[in-house]
């Protein structure tokens, strides 16, 4: 058994948890393309290590997150057939 620490995992266990997952991992992928452009396109100097951090941490959500499992099940799938006792 494995007990959930936050909210997202919750989440991410409950049916419908992948697409979740997948959509959370699509939006940090974005996010770091676009601090990343942002940085290439030219900041000034004292911003470049703020900006660079985010990307890494984007990056790194993005990588947890796709490797995260998460429920396969639709969340309009019906529950199974109850077990007997």
């Amino acid at each position: 058994m494995t007990t959930a620490l936050t909210d997202l995992e919750t989440r991410l266990a409950a049916p419908g948890g992948a697409a979740l997952r997948d959509a959370l991992a699509a939006r940090a992928a974005r996010m770091e393309a676009t601090l990343r452009a942002r940085m290439s396109a030219g900041l000034p100097r004292q911003n470049f290590p703020v900006w660079r951090d985010v990307a890494d941490a984007a990056a790194a959500a993005s990588a947890i997150l796709a490797s995260w499992p998460a429920n396969e099940a639709s969340p309009a799938d019906p529950p199974g057939p109850a077990q007997p006792l």
